[in-house]
């Protein structure tokens, strides 16, 4: 996974010189808001899928059900947000063009997806072939989500003397992190409905070790990458508490990456286990923005 975030980095840095004038009118706390909210975006889009996987197969399906509702709708309004602004989210209306064109690139895959969510929702039940169906079409979300935030990154940090694109390399990293933990609970749940569970655990793998080789980064600093240190101590803590929550949950992960279908016992506990995981670490990004 480390060969994925040098690649992160060979792109990236390389953009490195902005080639338009800087702009004085964009705050730098408010572009890490929006990097931050388009992160959670893709967070979202596996939390719904999640969700619904723990729903169906009926481990903890009451909690599954209000993170589906509630994911689908914060989903909803915070992509109206990132494109004509929204004053409680502190985001002003997008103006760049290129940033504007990869949110709409959005709408088409989202239309998909939300049927899904959508039937979910209203008949608290799906088969489990739509269930896989839901998967991959949150993979395309996922997909176009995550442009849109490489595309909002590089605009902001070209036009705004204050954000280098460090800063925002590492603030959209550390939001990242807040999806792997959804996508790696929903691969390890969706391991007991898919055909063939192994070709599932590989990819599983993969989500492990990505967030693992993220947290590094994030914790140590990754210059080819152009991920920075951290450095105030709060927020050295703060990732330090991060690992020690993913200690337990990587466990269980692992024990699905190897090819071991969880019971249900083992997914409940799981699912309970990442929610402080992705709380905590959605408490770093907070820290990331006021850095």
């Amino acid at each position: 996974m480390k060969k994925l975030l040098l690649a992160l980095g060979a792109v990236t840095c390389s953009m490195a010189a902005p080639t338009v004038s800087v702009a004085d009118n964009f705050a730098p706390e408010a572009v890490a808001q929006r990097i931050n909210i388009a992160g959670r975006q893709r967070m979202l889009s596996q939390r719904m899928a999640k969700a619904a996987c723990l729903m169906v197969t009926d481990i903890s399906a009451t909690s599954a059900f209000d993170q589906l509702t509630q994911s689908y709708d914060l989903f909803n309004v915070s992509d109206q947000a990132l494109r004509t602004g929204n004053s409680d989210m502190g985001l002003e209306a997008e103006t760049f063009p290129k940033v504007i064109s990869a949110l709409e690139r959005i709408d088409a895959p989202w239309a998909g997806y939300k049927l899904f969510v959508e039937k979910g929702i209203d008949e608290i039940f799906l088969e489990e072939s739509e269930l896989l169906a839901m998967d991959e079409a949150s993979l395309s979300v996922l997909k176009f989500m995550n442009i849109a935030v490489f595309k909002t990154a590089r605009a902001y940090a070209a036009h705004v003397e204050q954000v280098s694109l460090g800063q925002a390399i590492t603030v959209d990293i550390a939001g990242r992190q807040r999806m792997l933990t959804q996508k790696a609970v929903k691969e390890a749940c969706l391991m007991q409905v898919v055909d063939d569970p192994q070709e599932l655990a590989l990819t599983l793998s993969e989500t492990v070790q990505l967030f693992d080789t993220s947290l590094k980064a994030l914790q140590d600093g990754f210059a080819d990458v152009g991920v920075e240190a951290p450095k105030s101590p709060e927020l050295i803590r703060k990732l330090r508490e991060v690992g020690e929550l993913w200690t337990p949950v990587k466990e269980l992960l692992d024990r699905a990456a190897s090819g071991q279908v969880l019971g249900r016992s083992d997914m409940s506990q799981l699912a309970s286990l990442s929610e402080p995981l992705l709380a905590t670490m959605n408490e770093a990004v907070q820290l990331y923005e006021n850095e």
